[in-house]
């Protein structure tokens, strides 16, 4: 659980804020270096941050006063993958064959680490050890690769600003963690644990499928941006093409899963678990929901600065989605609990549809007239 939350902080809202702010910049050398400092150095006060939360928070963490040292590596594990610069490569176009390489690489290099070396149960420290080493020093070494290459400068006035201009983001990241993990604990009153086991492993086998979506929204992205910068006319009808795509392998897919769900859930969980299969087949539903729902705030509201929309939308969902969780558990059940995030999900598309309606109802329409990202939004430029 650390090294997710703590790899969460880290990111903060770059991923898609800096990644959008390179994409603008695309030719401007100089533009770029700033930038790219000033990222830098937001992570650096985000690491500090990690740090001191977690030397405050040892004493409450469970288990982390037995073993110290596999707290403090789980941090570190966190902040490694915290640096990672993919969204300088994502940004600027090119050279993401170079970082997948290395991200695999790293990957591959931490799990051989941990074939190689731990051959006793009460060595599993070491792990984390090898992941936050292999992770860490690959993703420090291409920062400071790049910044050297670009000329970049560490500036901790610029890094604070970009904090700022990007917290709706980072905001708007925390809304779907607050929806699963307040959700699930809302309904484990009401569920035995043995339900809520299915739930949470149901509802993993369920993200892992749109999982396979983000590699394709990731990679658009930055395209998008870049487009929306000239006001090309093409954006509109590379991103209803998309759209219309995704959901389609979305609903494809999530009819391949409730086809063979049977068979998806011994592979998943084993033998024995056969009260899963409609639990899953409800919860695909989620699916082609979640993939709308990617593409609406991530590729048509973020590129045009419109990431405070969206994060009220995400916030408003989840903290309805509490009372929510008491009805549908309470009155249904199991079954309430896997329509619990479809209806989440629900609430998040028809708030992000008003949103494109109110704010840019041409994003779809080809030719169509849209406003100015800077005149939407006053987070942005992220640098100056």
């Amino acid at each position: 659980l650390i090294p997710p939350l703590v790899a969460l902080v880290m990111d903060w809202g770059f991923p898609f804020g800096a990644a959008r702010e390179a994409a603008r910049l695309r030719g401007d050398r100089e533009g770029l270096a700033r930038l790219m400092g000033a990222v830098f150095s937001g992570r650096l006060f985000l690491a500090l941050a990690c740090v001191a939360a977690s030397l405050a928070l040892l004493p409450l963490v469970p288990h982390a006063r037995e073993h110290p040292a596999a707290y403090g590596l789980a941090v570190l594990m966190g902040i490694g993958r915290g640096i990672s610069p993919v969204w300088f490569f994502q940004g600027v176009g090119q050279g993401m064959r170079r970082m997948a390489a290395w991200d695999v690489g790293s990957s591959l290099g931490a799990l051989a680490l941990t074939f190689l070396c731990i051959r006793r149960p009460e060595a599993w420290p070491l792990y984390l050890l090898f992941a936050a080493l292999c992770k860490g020093l690959v993703y420090a070494g291409l920062s400071l690769g790049l910044m050297r290459a670009w000329g970049a400068r560490l500036s901790l006035a610029a890094g604070w600003r970009a904090l700022g201009r990007t917290r709706t983001l980072f905001a708007g990241s925390v809304a779907p963690v607050l929806s699963t993990s307040g959700g699930q604990l809302v309904l484990g009153y009401f569920l035995t644990a043995a339900d809520m086991g299915l739930l949470v492993a149901v509802n993993k086998i369920v993200r892992a499928l749109v999982s396979l979506l983000k590699p394709a929204v990731q990679t658009l992205f930055p395209e998008l941006c870049a487009l929306r910068g000239r006001r090309s006319p093409r954006t509109a009808r590379l991103l209803l093409l998309f759209t219309g795509a995704s959901t389609g392998c979305m609903l494809l897919a999530a009819a391949l899963a409730w086809l063979t769900a049977p068979w998806l859930i011994r592979l998943a969980l084993g033998a024995g678990y056969d009260e899963a299969v409609p639990v899953l087949r409800l919860m695909l539903l989620l699916a082609p929901l979640l993939g709308c729902d990617m593409v609406l705030g991530a590729q048509v509201l973020v590129p045009l600065g419109l990431e405070r929309a969206q994060t009220l939308v995400q916030w408003g969902a989840a903290l309805l989605g509490l009372p929510l969780a008491a009805l549908l558990g309470a009155r249904f059940g199991l079954a309430g609990g896997a329509l619990l995030p479809v209806a989440v999900e629900a609430l998040t598309f028809l708030g992000l549809t008003a949103c494109i309606l109110r704010f840019c109802p041409g994003a779809l329409i080809p030719g169509a007239r849209l406003p100015a990202r800077r005149d939407i939004s006053p987070e942005t430029p992220l640098q100056r």
